[in-house]
């Protein structure tokens, strides 16, 4: 008997989906090697990693606190999950950022003498005065993200020498770190060799993206040491999955215990799959690492605030109820995440613009196939498995020929037996679809992307520092489970920034407000460890310090809230003294 509870949702419903019809779908096709007929999965599992492998065949890379990340033949995957030892098995997802870039006039000499906006009213300038200057030295910062312009002149020093202390290109073969089997090492003399050559094609950063994050921790940290890791990009797009960013954290804190520093994480991505309630796997390898070493992790809410992409409801007092989303021309295909408790039984149905009632889908573990209109849709409804409380129905929509119906579609929901009754139901998030996609009455809150809802990372919503009003494109919280999320908003709106080009950039996002707080950390860290005041002065404890010292923004009458968490940062009044 195959064990499937121990496979994620969407990755059982892509192991039942034809390969022509998943290669059209939203996600289901992602981490499969089709030449190879391979999957690269991430498994939790107990014991031995060899002792597994010994029984079933595959390649991997361990990480920290029994994750993995393996290639393994399709056919494999049965016989790992009836393993033991083996706990879980998830598919990869791919990772966005939302970003609005906008070229500047600034050149860049005039940048590198220049704060980004939001300097002063983050308190940075009360810590740089001359006399007790804190600039984050001691302290390593990885910048986990699409790659860099080390030539762009904030990264280099008065000698044209790199400020940047590694880098770690995850898409170029030959010198990996720690046995992480993929991409190469450039150390800061390989580095100051690339810049002297000229040579841009390191760690190249075709967005811009990391470029803009590093750049306003150099601003703002200047003597932090900067490790950036370019993550593996997917053969068929320019983003990149949740296993790489997995392996970004691994090779970073396997290099603060190395150096023996301690260590901000900045992550400016995300997605929308999973619970929001800290169950996807990318969280909880965020929260088990988190005790490792001197370490503190920030991400970002996500700009899904305002996309109308999430709706939620309660329906222990009704007989049904019904959801509706519109979809426009041009959708080539979608994905729906529906979560509740495993106690409610509710039978679901989906209806076409065109009338076509599907369902109800109240089969469990086994992969519903209807073909209506030109289109396939698939549906799995899942069990609660080792690592997750909770319920998904997941919903696969993918044309036949070029597009999905476009109009309005309806989800029903006929509840049968109701203990909890709480329903809430994802669509992709913006990046990933046209803009248009979106529910008729959406809910603004726990709109969070994940990894944002992870429990022991510092999660950082963004405000415009301008008027002092919250972004409205700001992912919101709070969990599902009612847990404090964003902890804390920084600024995000118009920020000058360093440009891929060389010169300068002014960028808006929760992308560019996550740095300000890495950045605060990284200050904090250096008063508390390096300078020996507070040598546990990371974690868990240092969220609690930013949270302190966070200012209240006009208008928010109630602190927490689900907009801005504890308030905004300020980080001269989150030091402990």
């Amino acid at each position: 008997m195959i064990d499937k509870t121990k496979l994620s949702t969407e990755l059982n419903l892509s192991l039942s989906v034809p390969y022509a019809e998943r290669e059209n779908a939203l996600g289901l096709n992602e981490g499969f090697y089709p030449v190879e007929d391979e999957w690269e999965l991430i498994i939790r599992y107990f014991g031995m990693l060899d002792e597994i492998n010994e029984e079933v065949a595959f390649s991997y890379i361990e990480l920290f606190n029994g994750y993995a990340i393996i290639r393994i033949k399709q056919e494999n995957i049965d016989a790992l999950s009836n393993n033991p030892q083996i706990i879980f098995i998830e598919k990869p997802k791919e990772v966005y950022f939302e970003s609005d870039f906008e070229a500047g006039n600034m050149d860049s000499l005039a940048y590198v003498s220049l704060m980004p906006a939001g300097y002063n009213i983050s308190c940075f300038n009360l810590l740089n005065y001359g006399i007790n200057d804190y600039e984050g030295e001691g302290v390593l910062i990885a910048v986990i993200d699409t790659g860099i312009n080390y030539l762009h002149p904030v990264f280099l020093n008065n000698d044209n020498k790199t400020e940047i202390y590694e880098i770690w290109d995850q898409n170029l073969p030959g010198n990996p770190p720690f046995n992480l089997k993929i991409g190469s090492i450039y150390e800061k003399e390989d580095i100051d060799m690339l810049i002297a050559d000229n040579n841009k094609n390191i760690a190249f950063d075709s967005s811009g993206h990391g470029t803009a994050v590093a750049g306003i921790i150099k601003r703002l940290a200047p003597k932090a040491k900067l490790l950036i890791v370019k993550l593996r990009e997917n053969f068929e797009s320019s983003f990149s999955r949740t296993t790489s960013i997995m392996l970004g954290i691994t090779y970073a804190i396997k290099k603060s215990m190395e150096l023996s520093l301690p260590l901000v994480i900045n992550l400016s991505f995300g997605n929308n799959y999973g619970d929001h309630d800290s169950g996807a796997i990318l969280e909880r390898y965020i929260d088990s690492v988190a005790d490792i070493s001197k370490i503190s992790i920030v991400t970002g809410t996500g700009n899904e605030g305002a996309t109308s992409r999430h709706t939620e409801f309660n329906i222990m007092e009704k007989s049904w109820y019904q959801e509706e989303f519109f979809v426009s021309r041009f959708e080539r295909s979608i994905n729906i995440q529906i979560w509740r408790k495993f106690s409610d039984v509710i039978d679901i149905f989906l209806v076409t613009p065109s009338g076509a009632e599907l369902g109800p889908f109240n089969n469990y573990q086994e992969t519903m196939r209807f073909i209506v209109n030109d289109m396939n849709i698939f549906v799995l409804n899942g069990v609660p498995s080792p690592i997750n409380i909770n319920q998904e129905t997941f919903i696969s929509i993918i044309p036949n020929d070029s597009f999905i119906n476009e109009g309005v579609w309806k989800i029903k929901f006929n509840p049968k037996s109701i203990f909890d009754g709480r329903v809430n139901v994802w669509l992709p998030v913006a990046a990933s679809t046209s803009s248009e996609l979106k529910f008729i009455r959406p809910k603004e809150f726990t709109t969070l992307t994940i990894p944002g809802t992870a429990r022991r990372a510092v999660t950082v919503g963004a405000y415009n520092q301008n008027n002092l009003n919250y972004a409205a494109f700001s992912g919101r919280g709070y969990s599902v489970s009612g847990d404090i999320k964003p902890d804390i908003v920084a600024p995000g709106v118009d920020i000058n920034t360093a440009a891929l080009d060389g010169g300068t950039t002014f960028v808006s996002g929760t992308s560019f407000a996550a740095p300000f707080v890495s950045s605060a950390a990284a200050l904090l860290m250096e008063y508390g460890i390096t300078d020996g005041n507070d040598l546990f002065l990371y974690g868990e404890k240092l969220k609690s310090y930013l949270i302190k010292g966070a200012k209240k923004l006009p208008g928010a009458n109630v602190i927490p809230n689900e907009r801005i968490g504890w308030g905004a940062l300020c980080v001269a009044d989150s030091f402990p003294v």
